[in-house]
């Protein structure tokens, strides 16, 4: 973040405050937070209210790691003396409003991306094409929401020429007041799927929440869609700013053609260049040509995009393969949805191991009334690839196992628990050497664990290391 007064900042919150020292109002800022836990000397705190904790509960904590001051609302702080309080009268209202003055400050080129599943991959992706020859940053972790955004934005300082940043949400009007703080000139909409569907109810509806995304866009934007996505036009209908559509099909302003997948990664070429993405899984040709796409807008040519993606390094818990003793195991614990599952099983179905194909898959949640049938659905596509073994846990357990009964799964390759912890002994149990076990499911699920317990059952000495390439 670019250095900044009290007193500038005391204007931009609307604050006030009895007590502020008008002489200290140039003392400098450098940073925000609004976790007491990792505030460095010079950060603005923020003492967030939040669904489980009240940050004017640390305000304390804040000040003695050194924080330059603390945005507080009125009354609610016992902390004076010498203390600097920016007082207001919503702190989450005033951290939006800071994100919003301060993205307003800043030049680079703001890419942001939604979508029902993939965002992280594309985010990362985009950020992996452009980092080699533009100077930019990219929303840490899963910073997507109400909080994570302003955190985002924050990162910019006036010598940055790009920022991707990621935009999520489960209610509708939600990515709209985020594009209206993080004002992008790129919008990018990864595709629609059901996800979140316990809120949105509808694909329909999910549809129109991720397009206020492209709603938000000036018309000398650009708005980036999956011209492959069935919901592809509607999406672009919404945008003021002229579209681009990549994918496999013709018609696609960028199209990906001669897809392969070898030993080395993913193949492919676009208009004559050849990519080779170190990833597993033909799905991730579509985040790779976003990137592609957001790369030639910034000005960058398709042969130093090429050379920038052959060092995509995957994002964990988004199938990341490592070796566990003598298993392959592909960690996308972090979270599901029925695309991106369906997505795993087609990977695993087609991974070249020789030895069985293991499936460990928990719920997918937020799918609403409909979640039994998506299970089960599930459960089909499992017992119409070559997936040797499924273990599935959770409250949607039995429903994914009625589906792989019913196209003939054999009953003795299906293990069901309450949770992961039930399920992981018998996982363990039943592993040779060769075997490659898929690990997914719903972030709420923490398939996460099975990892942890795998590693705990081998010797440092067994663990061969990591490889290099993933899968979404």
């Amino acid at each position: 973040m670019n250095h900044l007064s009290l007193a500038t900042l005391s204007k931009v919150l609307l604050s006030r405050s009895d007590n502020f020292d008008p002489a200290a109002g140039t003392a400098d800022v450098s940073g925000i937070s609004i976790d007491s836990r990792t505030v460095q000397p010079g950060d603005l705190f923020f003492a967030i209210q939040g669904q489980r904790l009240d940050g004017h509960e640390f305000v304390k904590q804040a000040l003695e790691r050194g924080a330059s001051a603390c945005v507080v609302k009125q009354q609610l702080v016992s902390e004076n003396n010498s203390a600097q309080l920016l007082l207001v009268d919503d702190v989450n209202q005033a951290l939006t409003r800071f994100a919003h003055w301060y993205r307003r400050q800043q030049s680079a080129t703001v890419i942001g991306v939604t979508g029902s599943v993939g965002k992280t991959t594309t985010r990362n992706m985009i950020y992996t094409a452009l980092a080699p020859y533009l100077k930019g940053v990219q929303s840490p972790a899963n910073y997507n929401n109400e909080f994570g955004v302003p955190l985002s934005i924050a990162q910019l300082e006036s010598v940055h020429q790009f920022a991707v940043l990621e935009l999520g949400a489960s209610q509708t009007g939600e990515i709209r007041s985020l594009a209206d703080v993080v004002s992008p000139e790129i919008g990018v909409i990864t595709g629609i799927g059901p996800s979140h569907l316990e809120h949105f109810r509808t694909l329909q509806r999910t549809a129109e929440a991720k397009a206020e995304l492209f709603e938000q866009l000036p018309i000398s934007g650009l708005a980036i869609v999956n011209g492959d996505d069935a919901y592809a036009d509607f999406l672009v209908s919404r945008s003021p700013a002229p579209s681009f559509r990549i994918g496999l099909r013709e018609g696609n302003d960028l199209r990906a053609v001669a897809v392969r997948q070898e030993e080395n990664g993913l193949t492919f070429q676009v208009d004559g260049t050849n990519f080779v993405i170190p990833v597993m899984g033909s799905h991730f040709v579509y985040p790779a040509l976003i990137a592609i796409a957001a790369g030639k807008v910034l000005g960058l040519s398709n042969q130093e995009l090429s050379d920038s993606l052959r060092e995509y390094e995957p994002v964990r818990g988004r199938c990341h393969v490592e070796l566990v003793g003598d298993w392959t195991v592909v960690d996308d614990a972090y979270n599901s949805s029925p695309v991106s599952m369906r997505a795993a099983c087609e990977l695993l179905s087609d991974w070249p191991s020789p030895g069985k194909r293991i499936l460990v898959m928990g719920d997918m949640l937020e799918l609403g009334p409909d979640s039994p049938g998506y299970h089960r659905e599930i459960g089909k596509k499992v017992a119409c690839s070559t997936i040797d073994r499924l273990y599935v846990c959770g409250a949607q357990a039995a429903s994914v196992a009625a589906g792989a009964l019913e196209e003939q799964f054999p009953a003795g390759c299906i293990v069901q628990g309450a949770d992961v912890e039930e399920i992981q002994a018998d996982v363990f149990s039943g592993l040779e050497p060769g075997d490659v076990v898929l690990v997914k499911g719903s972030r709420g699920m923490r398939m996460e664990r099975l990892l942890e317990y795998l590693k705990q059952q081998v010797s440092a000495q067994s663990t061969q290391g990591e490889k290099n390439i993933s899968c979404v």
